[in-house]
């Protein structure tokens, strides 16, 4: 199902020449209400007459959460604060929260962004649908459930964190679809594998977002379950979950293009790279009120595809967000997530331990040594002086760097010591 067709299956000519026409509108928007991005213009020589479409986009300034913090609190709006309808909170890179603000247009463009996520997922007016975020996401809950209510759903809000009435209300309102974090789906997963009534349930579909979370528990969860999960992208300095969501071919998150345009940029040249090229994504929201952002810096690092959808949308995909740009490594010239690598670790249920990866250079050249801890290492060491259990963990690293890495074993120390996870990065490299 499409929820807007006209606007999800438009063609790439026709999108452009929206995009551009509301980015017009915008930039004058922002000129004459937003004090700080003024301030960049002028710095810039620039005026908003300068800017006359999409192509004008790359001479126009970035801005970053740190433009938000510094204008808090009232000089982020471009409206007066009496014309905000609903707050919400956000952090930023320093911990530090940062209050944002929507208009009712806002609103009514979120609860749209949502029913068209909704839809994608398959789900529409005769599924009865479960609102499941915990109490600190829940601003991403009455998105949620406005764009549930949008298409036509019966909706059930049941916060995440009274995990008894989460599976009683799946069961009395035999409810069909679920919305909330991967972590809800695992938790779940779990008591309807220890109960055994998979095959009693009406559940088919699972949109979750709020949380990084990886392929493999897709598909761990699919194959539990019996149900199809959907990722869905969002931040709520542009505007909360549903600025990007997955439809039913799984193959990338269809971005609201006629709300916000979207460029991926090289992380350190923050020039435009090409479909399929991981870098920075940065998004322009065209038409939000209270919060407006032109080249919003995300920090977050995905690729991009242009390439028309088999389920007949024509908006870019991007892929799942994975982690941050400062989660990003480089190893012998290749980009590496941290993530992955903890991922990778992490399946090794049968090794009880926990792990330090080093990155060094040794004669110019990136050495990755992966140190095994474990309070019982004699177990380790038993049967072939560990062996089998250094080449398992050599084997599940080196396919996500590209390389082999040396392995060790010790006893435990330095990842229980420092911060008592499982996966500890320490790169001591000097360039």
């Amino acid at each position: 199902m499409i929820w807007n067709e006209e606007r999800e299956c438009m063609s790439r000519d026709q999108m452009a020449d929206l995009q551009g026409k509301q980015l017009v509108k915008l930039v004058k928007y922002m000129y004459r209400n937003v004090g700080y991005y003024r301030k960049k213009m002028r710095k810039l020589g620039l005026e908003p007459g300068d800017i006359r479409g999409i192509e004008d986009l790359s001479r126009l300034p970035f801005t970053t959460r740190e433009d938000l913090q510094g204008a808090y609190p009232s000089g982020m709006f471009a409206v007066p604060m009496s014309k905000l309808v609903r707050y919400g909170t956000t952090e930023n890179l320093t911990g530090e929260e940062l209050i944002v603000g929507y208009t009712q247009n806002d609103l009514n463009l979120w609860s749209e962004c949502m029913a068209r996520s909704v839809a994608m997922a398959g789900l529409g007016k005769n599924d009865v649908i479960q609102i499941a975020f915990n109490q600190e996401n829940w601003v991403e809950g009455l998105g949620a459930l406005n764009g549930a209510e949008r298409v036509g759903a019966a909706v059930i809000p049941t916060p995440a964190d009274k995990k008894s009435d989460l599976m009683t209300a799946i069961k009395k309102f035999h409810v069909t679809g679920i919305m909330g974090t991967p972590c809800h789906l695992m938790h779940l997963m779990r008591l309807i594998e220890k109960k055994q009534i998979s095959n009693n349930l009406h559940l088919k579909a699972a949109i979750c977002g709020g949380t990084f979370w990886t392929e493999n528990t897709r598909k761990m969860i699919q194959d539990m379950i019996g149900i199809r999960m959907y990722d869905i992208y969002g931040m709520n300095e542009l505007m909360g979950l549903g600025v990007a969501a997955e439809c039913k071919c799984q193959n990338g998150m269809h971005v609201q293009e006629d709300y916000f345009i979207t460029e991926v940029l090289d992380t350190e040249t923050l020039i435009t790279v090409v479909d399929g090229v991981l870098g920075e994504i940065v998004f322009t929201t065209l038409q939000k009120q209270g919060i407006p952002l032109i080249r919003f810096r995300t920090m977050n690092m995905t690729r991009i595809n242009h390439v028309k959808c088999e389920c007949g949308r024509t908006t870019a995909r991007i892929d799942r967000i994975c982690d941050r740009t400062e989660d990003v490594i480089f190893i012998r010239g290749n980009s590496v997530f941290l993530l992955s690598i903890e991922n990778a670790l992490s399946k090794l249920r049968e090794i009880k331990a926990s792990y330090v990866v080093y990155i060094r250079k040794e004669h110019g050249l990136d050495i990755v040594d992966v140190c095994i801890e474990s309070s019982r290492t004699s177990e380790l060491l038993k049967s072939d002086d560990g062996e089998s259990v250094k080449c398992c963990v050599a084997a599940a690293v080196g396919k996500v760097i590209g390389m082999k890495p040396n392995v060790y074993i010790r006893d435990s120390g330095t990842a229980l010591k420092y911060n008592r996870r499982k996966v500890m990065f320490i790169d001591e490299r000097r360039y």
